[in-house]
């Protein structure tokens, strides 16, 4: 190109949302942003898991001043960037959820707020971190009891606007004299209050700072007409700041346990105490604690549970979360989210009679990966070549001869009332390039070893898959594996409709099998093979190599998904917690 450009590549967070995100496209919300805020990174383009940004240039606030105070320019600055967020017009942004509160219904607002916190932040973490959090005297019911305070009045009414909610210094870019706010995921609409709350907590701002910005923004918001946004904000703030202490005890107390090294010594759990310990003296008024414990209880507490067998179990299926803005700093409010779910617990409970089940791999993915590197390429142009060979590449929608997925090619032409008389060409020359790929396929990390461990208890396994059953056997011979699953390979026939979605390779191998639904589980990696496993009524679990990988999974619906198979060898080899 005759010039260069700088842009900023962006995966939407995945894990558990310990804040709410009620719209899931960033690059629609921005849309709209960045016409009223013109400083603001605009979304260059969306690609559905990932998307491309426009980058500022500067740097993030984090780095030039991590935890020191704030001078007033900049939280001026801060002001100006509140008051014109509210003026965004709430007619252009993106639809609410079903039942989202009105403006003005500031309480209704609020309540949401902790409802959320209870059902999505620490219900579902509750079995999980119970010890923990029971060690630190956090009570089962301290989220409800914050809600049902008879002590708190109703907050008064305001109008809502826009609000970024994340306000924080690694989401502050300063480039010259110019304060960019990025990261907009986590913006929501409602109570204006609630936006300069988490700011105040998230910054780190002392006492005297908190009274300044809290000052600034309210000259500001009356500055720019929104005077009836500041509506009961000597009253109304504290409690905002007291939910945003409250709710961020779970997370903190979370986080600061799955940091820990697996390795941990002495100096990591006492650095992990004293950030657990400071979020718990923020949150006992709110919450009411009892007692605050000192930090040599808290240290021991987070031994225990780092030692415990869930912990062990679940660690190995970590999965990274946190987001960057592309500068190394590290994002605050998602936690690192294991696959230690209620639905793990579920499935490890189901694996406990491994010789009662039945596991059904998928093939490219959870076995190997048959195409690394793009190299199905030209495996699938050379598909394309033949249908052109015969007349028919006119035929062939763009999206087709484009994709380096040759079971795209011959889709097409079965569903092709010409190209029905090339499937079983097609079908024979796509299966040539498999075995050969089988040549040279990568083993998947620990998938001999799962299937071993299977296999040794007396679990019956299979293959089902959208590739040739001769390139499994070739792939599966090679790794001294086929043994293992002797003649329960199902993969394509001659009815590429019957490919999945289409669960035929599953019946066929629970018939085969001997084996119900409700005692079998798939392996998969796409999702095609979550809705084949719904079609077919069996358990799932979403294998992907990498973070990246498993996005399409959980938008697709998969409740577990890994990054690695040692969880599940583990649950097969020593049984569930």
């Amino acid at each position: 190109m005759p010039f260069r450009a700088q842009v900023k590549c962006r995966t939407p967070l995945a894990g558990v949302e310990v804040v709410p995100r009620i719209w899931r496209s960033e690059a629609q919300l921005l849309s709209v942003v960045t016409r009223y805020l013109r400083e603001v990174p605009r979304c260059v383009a969306d690609f559905g898991d990932w998307s491309m940004h426009a980058y500022r240039a500067g740097k993030a606030l984090s780095e030039v001043n991590p935890d020191g105070p704030v001078d007033d320019d900049l939280m001026r600055s801060f002001a100006e960037f509140f008051a014109r967020t509210a003026g965004v017009p709430e007619k252009e942004l993106p639809p609410r959820p079903e039942g989202w509160p009105k403006s003005g219904e500031s309480q209704s607002f609020l309540d949401w707020l902790i409802d959320f916190t209870e059902e999505k932040v620490h219900r579902p973490n509750r079995g999980r971190f119970e010890t923990l959090f029971e060690a630190v005297g956090i009570r089962s019911d301290a989220v409800t009891k914050f809600k049902s305070d008879p002590d708190r009045p109703a907050l008064t009414s305001r109008p809502f606007c826009l609000l970024h909610t994340d306000v924080h210094r690694a989401n502050v870019v300063i480039d010259r004299d110019e304060v960019i706010v990025i990261d907009w995921e986590l913006a929501i609409y409602g109570d204006p209050l609630h936006d300069l709350a988490t700011h105040l907590v998230r910054m780190g701002y002392d006492k005297d700072e908190q009274k300044r910005m809290t000052n600034l923004w309210s000259e500001a918001m009356v500055r720019a007409g929104h005077e009836d946004m500041t509506a009961g904000l000597d009253t109304d703030l504290g409690i905002y700041l007291d939910f945003e202490y409250a709710q961020s005890v779970f997370p903190d107390a979370m986080r600061a346990a799955l940091d820990l090294p697996a390795d941990s010594d002495e100096n990591d759990f006492d650095a992990a105490a004293l950030k657990v310990c400071r979020a718990l003296r923020r949150a006992a008024e709110p919450l009411k604690l009892a007692s605050v414990p000192d930090e040599r209880r808290v240290a021991r507490a987070l031994r225990d549970w780092h030692a415990g067998p869930r912990h062990r179990l679940e660690h190995s299926a970590a999965v990274a979360t946190d987001a960057t803005d592309g500068r190394g700093t590290v994002e605050d409010d998602q936690v690192r989210e294991p696959i230690g779910t209620d639905e793990f617990t579920e499935l490890a409970d189901w694996l406990t009679r491994t010789a009662d089940r039945c596991v059904l791999f998928d093939f490219d993915g959870p076995i190997c990966r048959l195409f690394p590197h793009g190299s199905s390429e030209g495996v699938a142009q050379n598909l394309r070549d033949l249908v052109s060979e015969h007349g028919l590449g006119g035929r062939l929608t763009e999206e087709v001869r484009k994709t380096i997925d040759p079971h795209d090619v011959l889709r097409a032409m079965d569903q092709d009332p010409l190209g029905k008389s090339l499937v079983a060409a097609l079908e024979a020359l796509l299966t040539e390039g498999e075995v050969a790929a089988a040549n040279t396929a990568l083993p998947t990390p620990g998938a001999g070893e799962l299937i071993l461990a299977l296999k040794a208890r007396g679990c019956r396994i299979a293959v089902v898959t959208n590739n040739s059953p001769k390139a499994v056997a070739a792939y599966l011979e090679r790794e001294r594996l086929l043994d293992a699953f002797g003649p329960h390979v199902y993969g394509r026939t001659d009815q590429p409709s019957l490919l999945k979605p289409d669960p035929d390779s599953l019946s066929r191998a629970l018939e085969a099998l001997g084996s119900g639904a409700d005692d079998a589980l798939m392996i998969g990696d796409t999702a095609t093979d979550l809705e084949a496993a719904e079609k077919a009524g069996v358990r799932f679990v979403g294998y992907a190599r990498d973070e990246r990988k498993a996005v399409p999974l959980r938008a697709a619906g998969a409740e577990v998904v890994i990054t690695t198979l040692q969880p599940l060898i583990d649950l097969v080899e020593t049984g569930p917690s």
